[in-house]
Parts: C-alpha cells; sequence; structure tokens
C-alpha cells in the first residue's frame, strides 16, 4: 500500500512539474500544491522529485513576483504572503524588491511594521549583497522600527537582531558580536515570551553555550580557571526548562493546534535535549518528523543539536559502529534523522574548504602530498568548498574532475576511505605524467597554433595553455569529446557540475541525482561534493574572479565595500551568458586564467559580456594567493590551507635598478598581504569563529636568526637547533624545497616526488600538532574527529622521504646528489647543463670550437680591406630601424607602437621559438628527465 501510494505522489509530481506555468490565481493554488507534494515526498525520502517540486515552485513564485513589480500597486496582504514564501525558497532579492516598493507606496501600520521585519530579514539572508553591508543594513532597517529602543518587545525585531549579530560573530569571531546576539535574544524571551513562543528563549540558551563552551577553551588555552563556563551553563539549563515548562501552557491558551506544527516540537526537543533529557527529546523529535516541514528546516536544527551535543562533550560515533552502540544524544537525534543519522552527525565541523595556493607546478606537486595524507585521515571525504588559485588551480581542477567521477559512479554508501586514497594515487600518477611534457615549452611548439598567436584576436599563451592543461591533464580523467568556445575536446565549466549517483528510497535502483544541489544536500552525505572555485582577478576592478561550475563572475562578499568605489560585475549562470561561447566557457581557459602569471602569459579576455566593457583576467594570486577568501565568503567553518607560493626571500644586496626595485617593491607588498591575511585566520581560529585551521608552508620551521652590525658589542646567541625539522626533513634540503622554481616546465621525479614528500611530511605533523593542542584544551575526541593518526600508504614519493631526512654534509651520496638537485631546481634554464657535466662540456668544447674558428677567419683576413656601399633605401632602412629601437620602450604610450612590438615578438617566437622549443623538447628535456629518474638517486 505504502508502494503504491508513493507511485500515486510521484506521479501526480511529475504531471504538476510538467504543466505549464497557470496564470493569476491557479498560480498560488499550482504553487501550494508543489510545496504540500514536495513536503510529502520529502518525509518519505524521495529527495530528487521533492527538490524538482521546489524548483517547480520557485520558478511559479518568481513568475508571480516579477509580475507584481510591474503592476502599479501592491496588495498588502499578498505581497506579504508571497515574500514569505520567497524567503522560504531562498529567492531574497526578488523579496526585497517586493517589500520595498510596499513600503515606498505605504501600507497600514500593522503591516508596516511586519513588512518591515520582512525586509531585513531577506536583506541579512540574501547573498548578492556583501555580507557586512547585508548585516548593517539589516540593523538599519530594525532600528526604524524601534530595536534600540527601551521599550521594544517585539521578539521579532529582536530575535531578528540576535540572528544578525549570531551571523556576525560567524565571520567576525568579535566575542562582542556573541554578546549582542545572547541579549537581543534573551530580551526577546523575557520581555515577551507568550509572543515569543521560544524562539528568543532557545536561541538564547544555544548562545549561553557558545559563550560557555569559548569560556572553557580560553581558560584552558591560557591555563587559568575556569570561572565562567559553569555559570553560563546553569543559565542556559535553566533557561531550557523554564521553556520546557512554560511553553505548552502558552500554546493552549493562544491555539492547542500550535502544538502540531514544526517549530514548537523542535523547540521543545532542543529544550529536553540540551538538559540531557533524551527520551523527553526523542519523543519530541518523533513528532516532529511527521510534521510538515522543509528540508533546510530539519538541517538547520539538525545543526544546532549536534553542535550542542558537541559543546557538552559528546563525539560522533565513528563509522559504521552499530546504532545500537551510539552514545544517547546521536540515539535521540536518529529518532529524527533516520538512516541519514550517521552522514548528518558529520555538520559538527561546520563546513568544510581546502585551498591550494598558487606558485606553478611547485604548488601543484607540493599540494598532491598535502592530499594525500590528508585522504589517509579520511579528511577529503568533508570538503565541501575546494578554492584554488594559480597552480593550485591546475592540480585542483584535476583533482575535482576525478572526485567527480568517483561521486557518479558510487552511491554516498559505497563511498569508503580507501576509495579518497585510490583517487590520490591516480591523480598524482596521472598529474606526473603531464608535468614531464615541458607544457611552456611546448606551447611554443606546434607552429599553426603560433600562427593562431599571432593572427587570431583574443587567442594568446594563456589560451594554448588552457588548451594544453586540457590535453595533458584533464583529459587522462575522462576523455571529453565534444566542443566547447568551438575548441575541440575542451570541456564547458557548467559539465563540470556533480551529478551524485544516488539509491532509489523503495527499490534497488541506482540514477545520477540531476537535481542535487551541493549547499541543500550536502548535511546528508558522508562523501560531500564540493563546489570548485577557480580564482582569477579582473584587471577592470582588481576584484577577485570566480569560474564555478555554475557561474561567473565578481562575489559579492570579496569586494572592498565601503572603502572600494570599484564596479562589481556580477555574478551570472552560463546559461545567462549572451554569447554561445560565453555560454559554454572552457575548463582550460578558466584554469589558464587563474594560472596567467602577469607579464609571462596574456590577460583572458572576455567580449560581449558586459555593455562596453572587455574583461581582462591575470593570475588569481595578485588577489589572494592562498585563496583562502574564498573559503570565508563560502561560510567555511574549517580551514584547509595548503601555502606553496613563492614567499619572499632575503637579499644581501638588494638591486637598485628601476626595474628590479619596481619588482621588489611588489613582492614586499604581496608579502604583507599574505602575512596579514594568516594573522586574521589565527585570529578567527582563537576567537572560535572557525571550528578549526589547518596551515602549512614551504617555509615551516625554517627560522631566521637576526643578523649582528659589524663589531656588535651584544652579540645575539646563536640558537642549536635540531638538524632536521620537526616534521622530519633536513632544514638544509627543506630551504632548496622552497627555492625551487614556481615554473610550469618540466619537473624531474626527484623534484616531483622531493615536493609531494615535503606536503606530505607537513600535513601529517601539522595535523598531530593541531590533535596535541586539542588534547591540551581538555575537548574531547579528536581535532575536528579526523583520523589523526591514521597509518600511511605506500605512495610513489615514498622512497624519497628518509633521503630528504638525511644531511647532506654528512657523506651520503644519495643525500649529496639530492641536494644538487634541488640547488639546480631554483633554475628556470639551463639546469640540465649544471646536472649533466658532459652535456656541459661538450656545450663548452663547441664554443670553445667556434671561438677559434672566428679567430682563425679574423687572423687570415685581417689585412684584407672591405669597401662598404650604403644607398638611400639602405640609410633610410638603418634610420627606421633606430627609431624603431628607440620608441619600442614608449610603445605602451602609442597603440600602433604597442601592437607592432607585440607582432614583432610573437613573429620570433612563432619562428625561432617553436624551432628552439622542439630542439629541447627532442634532446634537453630528454636528457633532463633521465638525469632526474627517483631509481638513479636511489642506485647511488
Amino acid at each position: 500500500m505504502a508502494k503504491q501510494n508513493y507511485k500515486k505522489l510521484i506521479t501526480q509530481a511529475q504531471e504538476l512539474i510538467d504543466r505549464p506555468h497557470p496564470s493569476g490565481k491557479s498560480t498560488d493554488a499550482a504553487v501550494d500544491q508543489c510545496l504540500k507534494l514536495s513536503k510529502q515526498l520529502y518525509q518519505l525520502g524521495e529527495m530528487r522529485v521533492s527538490r524538482q517540486l521546489l524548483g517547480k515552485a520557485r520558478q511559479l513564485l518568481k513568475q508571480q513576483g516579477e509580475a507584481c513589480l510591474a503592476g502599479a500597486l501592491l496588495d498588502e496582504t499578498e505581497t506579504l504572503r508571497l515574500t514569505k514564501r520567497l524567503k522560504n525558497l531562498d529567492e531574497h532579492a526578488l523579496a526585497r524588491q517586493l517589500l520595498t516598493k510596499l513600503l515606498e507606496q505605504g501600507c497600514s501600520d500593522d503591516l508596516a511594521i511586519k513588512a518591515t521585519q520582512q525586509l531585513a530579514l531577506n536583506t541579512y539572508k540574501d547573498g548578492e549583497l556583501p555580507p557586512d553591508q547585508r548585516h548593517d543594513r539589516a540593523l538599519t532597517i530594525l532600528e526604524g522600527i524601534g530595536l534600540r529602543s527601551p521599550d521594544c518587545k517585539d521578539p521579532e525585531t529582536l530575535g531578528q537582531a540576535g540572528a544578525i549579530y549570531k551571523r556576525k560573530f560567524d565571520r567576525s569571531g568579535r566575542l562582542e558580536d556573541l554578546q549582542a546576539a545572547q541579549y537581543f535574544y534573551q530580551r526577546g524571551w523575557t520581555l515577551n515570551p507568550e509572543q515569543d513562543m521560544g524562539y528568543c528563549g532557545i536561541n538564547a540558551a544555544f548562545i549561553l553555550d557558545k559563550l560557555a563552551q569559548r569560556a572553557h577553551v580560553n581558560a584552558a588555552r591560557e591555563q587559568i580557571p575556569d570561572t565562567e563556563c559553569q555559570t553560563l551553563r546553569k543559565q542556559a539549563g535553566e533557561l531550557r526548562t523554564q521553556l520546557l515548562a512554560d511553553l505548552p501552557n502558552y500554546a493552549t491558551v493562544q491555539d492547542p493546534g500550535i502544538l502540531t506544527e514544526w517549530w514548537l516540537l523542535v523547540t521543545m526537543a532542543e529544550a529536553a535535549f540540551g538538559l540531557g533529557q533524551w527520551d523527553e527529546a526523542g519523543k519530541w523529535l518523533d513528532q516532529a518528523k511527521n510534521a510538515e516541514h522543509f528540508e533546510w528546516e530539519r538541517q538547520t536544527t539538525t545543526r544546532q543539536l549536534v553542535a550542542i551535543a558537541r559543546m557538552h562533550g559528546f563525539v560522533p560515533p565513528p563509522d559504521r559502529q552499530s546504532p545500537t552502540d551510539w552514545a544517547p544524544p546521536w540515539q535521540t537525534l536518529s529518532r529524527l534523522l533516520g538512516d541519514d543519522a550517521s552522514a548528518c552527525f558529520e555538520c559538527f565541523r561546520g563546513k568544510v574548504g581546502l585551498a591550494l595556493s598558487g606558485g606553478g607546478f611547485r604548488a601543484s606537486l607540493y599540494h598532491l602530498g598535502v592530499l594525500a595524507r590528508l585522504a589517509e585521515v579520511d579528511a577529503l571525504r568533508s570538503v565541501e568548498v575546494l578554492s584554488t588559485v594559480s597552480g593550485g588551480s591546475i592540480v585542483g581542477a584535476h583533482y575535482y574532475l576525478a572526485l567527480r567521477k568517483l561521486l557518479m559512479e558510487k552511491t554516498d554508501a559505497d563511498i569508503r576511505r580507501d576509495d579518497y586514497i585510490q583517487l590520490v594515487s591516480t591523480v598524482i600518477e596521472q598529474f606526473f605524467t603531464g608535468v614531464s611534457e615541458n607544457l611552456r615549452v611546448r606551447a611554443l611548439a606546434s607552429l599553426p597554433d603560433n600562427l593562431k598567436m599571432l593572427f587570431q584576436s583574443g587567442y594568446g599563451r594563456s589560451n594554448r595553455m588552457g588548451e594544453l592543461y586540457e590535453s595533458y591533464f584533464y583529459q587522462q580523467v575522462e576523455a571529453y569529446q565534444g566542443a566547447a568556445d568551438g575548441v575541440p575536446n575542451m570541456r564547458p565549466m557548467h559539465d563540470l557540475r556533480v551529478h551524485p549517483l544516488t539509491a532509489d528510497p523503495l527499490s534497488n535502483a541506482t540514477f545520477c541525482d540531476e537535481s542535487f544541489h551541493p549547499q541543500q544536500a550536502n548535511w546528508r552525505r558522508r562523501a560531500k561534493v564540493p563546489a570548485l572555485l577557480l580564482n582569477t582577478t579582473s584587471l577592470n576592478s582588481g576584484h577577485n574572479w570566480h569560474f564555478t561550475a555554475s557561474f561567473m563572475g565578481e562575489p559579492p562578499g570579496l569586494t572592498g565595500q565601503d572603502i572600494d568605489m570599484n564596479q562589481r560585475y556580477r555574478r551570472l549562470y552560463y546559461w545567462q551568458a549572451p554569447t554561445e561561447s560565453l555560454k559554454h566557457y572552457p575548463l582550460g581557459y578558466a584554469v589558464a586564467s587563474s594560472a596567467g602569471v602577469p607579464a609571462l602569459f596574456d590577460p583572458l579576455e572576455l567580449d560581449d559580456l558586459y555593455l562596453n566593457h572587455t574583461i581582462r583576467l591575470v593570475d588569481g594570486g595578485v588577489h589572494d594567493n592562498q585563496g583562502v577568501a574564498g573559503l570565508l565568503d563560502e561560510s567555511c567553518d574549517l580551514i584547509l590551507c595548503s601555502d606553496a607560493s613563492g614567499q619572499m626571500d632575503d637579499q644581501t644586496s638588494p638591486k637598485k635598478s628601476a626595474l628590479s626595485v619596481f619588482f621588489r617593491s611588489d613582492s614586499i607588498l604581496q608579502d604583507r598581504v599574505r602575512e596579514a591575511q594568516f594573522q586574521d585566520l589565527e585570529a578567527k581560529a582563537k576567537s572560535n569563529a572557525l571550528q578549526g585551521l589547518f596551515f602549512i608552508h614551504l617555509k615551516q620551521d625554517l627560522h631566521s636568526d637576526p643578523l649582528d652590525w659589524i663589531q656588535c658589542d651584544n652579540p645575539s646567541p646563536k640558537p642549536k637547533r635540531p638538524q632536521c625539522t620537526d616534521y622530519g626533513i633536513d632544514r638544509g634540503q627543506q630551504r632548496r624545497l622552497a627555492q625551487v622554481r614556481t615554473d610550469l616546465d618540466t619537473f624531474t621525479e626527484v623534484e616531483a616526488y622531493a615536493l609531494m614528500a615535503s606536503g606530505y611530511a607537513m600535513a601529517k605533523h601539522q595535523l598531530s600538532q593541531l590533535d596535541r593542542q586539542h588534547q591540551d584544551l581538555q575537548l574531547n575526541g579528536h581535532w575536528a574527529d579526523f583520523d589523526i593518526h591514521a597509518p600511511g600508504q605506500d605512495w610513489p614519493f615514498s622512497d624519497i622521504a628518509p633521503i630528504l631526512a638525511t644531511d647532506p654534509e654528512a657523506g651520503d651520496p644519495k643525500a649529496k646528489d639530492l641536494a644538487t638537485q634541488l640547488n639546480a631546481a631554483r633554475l628556470l634554464a639551463g639546469k640540465a647543463f649544471v646536472l649533466i657535466p658532459t652535456l656541459k662540456y661538450a656545450f663548452m668544447a663547441c664554443g670553445l670550437v667556434v671561438l677559434a674558428l672566428l679567430v682563425l677567419w679574423i687572423k687570415q683576413n685581417w689585412q684584407d680591406q672591405t669597401t662598404i656601399t650604403l644607398g638611400v633605401a639602405s640609410i633610410t632602412m638603418a634610420i627606421i630601424i633606430t627609431l624603431v629601437g628607440v620608441l619600442l620602450p614608449f610603445g605602451k604610450y602609442l597603440q600602433p607602437l604597442d601592437t607592432a612590438r607585440k607582432w614583432l615578438g610573437l613573429a620570433v617566437l612563432g619562428t625561432v621559438g617553436w624551432a628552439l622549443a622542439n630542439l629541447h623538447l627532442k634532446f634537453f628535456d630528454q636528457w633532463f628527465k633521465k638525469r632526474g629518474k627517483l631509481q638513479r638517486l636511489l642506485n647511488l
């Protein structure tokens, strides 16, 4: 019978979805049907069709809202009803427009207050507004209806202020914001409990728990007595006890039907849950599960209940543990969550974000070592946002494609930690194969493509590099046979969307869920579907520009807001783009724009996207070389950052030429930005605005001693440091790794595996250190509850790790040869000549022969006389060439000369460069790779 009823509901849903859009009053009926049926299917576990119905309802409501905006006058009651529905479906921008028009039009006093409250709510939830701006605007709106007045007793107004300050704390980590949230919540409950009906009261108790947790952690960190925690928790307990006692009575007086509504049931459940009354909480959750509600409401409730359990010291159950062995709070929660419980418990970490910095292939290879350890501790399964820059984007896109393939081939229940280990192992193998092909030189090795760069407008070296990334990296994951932007075998960005393999709730069949949206549905999965952020920089505005699987443009949260007056180029979905080429923008080009180092590569151009504007994009590292800003903008609570960027070196005598001073000054600025960003992250972590911070970089544990002046009368003591770093790599070898070139040429096995081994060792040590700090703070479980001490696997780079730990000065031939190779690895050119003496001597011998022949010819012809006759044409050409030589440096001020200079450079690169590139690939590159074989090093 249940199966028949399920099929009947599915049939009704499909009819609704396929039905043409109605108009007028029939729209309301259609929306009501969609929402009701969506809730019913959701409760049966049918996520896909439930979300499709919500999508249909959203389309109908948007159509209705836009029609209302186009009309002359708005109906007060209907507008408020419509905006509440839009709010429930995350259409906050449209709701704001309607409410603004309604208030400007004028309405009755009672409805004006409600409309103002709804305007404030939709303002602070509108993701298209910069976070600080939307929070401040919403508070200003509430202040207009008396928020700051001593006489304000409206729980809706006070509760919204509490929610805003709670969000401000999540972003800032400021204690004052958390205290303000508690003040407004407490006031909303205390002054008017009958009208509040527990919303402000239950949230006030939750904030008291957060304040207590913060006090406990701070006291443990500073090793001082904890004088606040117990007092705050006692206050929270008293408040919850009061809620359990009073709310049923208030509901009976107002309307007994309230006792069956979702929001009151979960409020009662949370009050009992926070008091440890597990059976009582479970009874309320049993009723709540059967009450009508949206998926986002269950998600919000689950997150808060899980957070309470964690703050009270309960660690989520291990993977695959029997539910009968779970601790009481987890058994209680399972009464609401059912089969999804184990996956939903993962939300205690918050939203996990992984940032992979820029730094050419050096960064890419280092990141692979970090990914290897994160896979072993089962951290990669929890990542919800992957933010990448430059070299991090090259490897990040490769990893993302491999993960996409896994998620679309296995259901969430079938994916294990070993799948991620195998995935990273495969990516390491595939990526190194691509790296060994010397893409930087190969970009000039095709004569047709060189001519294309010369003659086709808008096509440059960055475009060519994007095509090579697709051919040598991404095609290895899964061959793409379509075409994007007219380029064969280039997959479009919109093709990166993940449709995870999902099991039908009432059958054994599986399907790829095309309705899946990570932000809405990840909370139900153990293996999260991450959002990919490819970071690049807009030369037009100076802002960060994102390419994702869904949209491109400048995110509102990463603009300077009050002090940034430049335009923001709004984000758009690819299907909204005005041209076919932009609708199908290729992944390779997006990655190339993220890795487009200024001066080395042309900016990537986007034409015909904004009226009278040509967007030009360069390396994402210009704006944020770590990619962390994107994670914060996506509200990530737990940050994992792998930083292999080119940190500023120390110079004994900086050059004083104008160009050298400019580049050195730019390095100083970038270094200062990096330091400020890390300090901000560290402050957020210490203030508990972040659940945790994992941050490693190539110069970890490489300290510098202060330099004394000549004839110093109080010299600095020379600290004695161990030969190896804390993570087990010789300090000298690690310094050499930190100086490896940030280039896109060939990396040998030794260079690549040494970088991977360094990233792996640092990640392993950093996770252990964070876990030790976690234990010192007297917190239960492990840091982020990852399997911190998971055993290591046998990786391709494992054999080089012992050599990296050996002092090359101690006489070990392997360590000495490794040091030689790493010293050469910093060079942009000539590495083969440095490492292969035979090649160097042969080149020197050829040079001496040529020099000897030249000297011999000069000696034999010393007495000869030569007469040079110059005609008018020759003299004119000489003058023209001289003038061009003089004027070309100033060509940036003269467009024709700028064009001529570009053509001249491209012509040389396209012909001479083509010949030299192929010569290099045929001979020198092969000799260099052979010299850098790992087995050769191991055989010494």
